[in-house]
């Protein structure tokens, strides 16, 4: 492995800094972005430890890690962080990356999930699992996975009928007007 500490003679530095848009030099290792990620449990890599692998030019390492393809594009990070850092764009430039040089997604259907997940929170204002879950085995045609569990956690009392609807949020629209915002900013609307 190969570690640059110079971010101004790093190529990757360089390379993330002109693609993303993103000052990361301003980054302080706070650790807000990873508090606050609502996958970062789920990475290999937090966010800061992705801005800290990118100081030390781990391209190889960043390129082939599941935390560039688990992060949603939820700009949760990016409102918390003191330096308003858009994580997300960095996540973005990696995985382009990574598409450009080769690399296979060890996150299958990730791009699918996400895009779900945030057309269920555009729609109802927060996530619903169950209907993230419906509609994610419907969308890769697994029509009837996961069907098994729902009675397994009612049972269990993990779940409750309740849980089988959408829950409605005040301000709904307010949330849907956010992700409209962001599409404008980002070019797609």
């Amino acid at each position: 492995m190969k570690v640059e500490m110079s971010p101004e003679d790093n190529g990757l530095f360089n390379e993330i800094l002109e693609r993303s848009g993103q000052n990361i030099k301003e980054c302080y290792q706070c650790t807000k972005c990873s508090g606050i990620c609502p996958f970062s449990s789920h990475m290999d890599y937090s966010p800061n430890q992705i801005l800290e692998m990118i100081f030390h030019g781990m391209k190889e390492e960043l390129l082939e890690c599941r935390s560039i393809q688990m992060c949603i594009g939820c700009a949760t990070c990016e409102a918390n962080c003191p330096s308003e850092v858009e994580m997300y764009e960095i996540m973005r430039v990696l995985r382009e990356m990574a598409d450009e040089e080769g690399v296979e997604s060890r996150e299958e259907n990730m791009l699918l999930f996400n895009e779900i997940f945030l057309d269920i929170i555009k729609d109802n204002g927060r996530s619903h699992d169950v209907g993230l879950t419906l509609k994610y085995n419907a969308a890769k045609g697994q029509y009837l996975k996961d069907v098994i569990l729902g009675p397994k956690m009612f049972m269990r009392g993990m779940m409750g009928v309740g849980d089988l609807i959408p829950p409605k949020i005040k301000n709904r629209k307010e949330v849907k007007n956010i992700f409209d915002n962001v599409a404008r900013k980002r070019g797609g609307i």
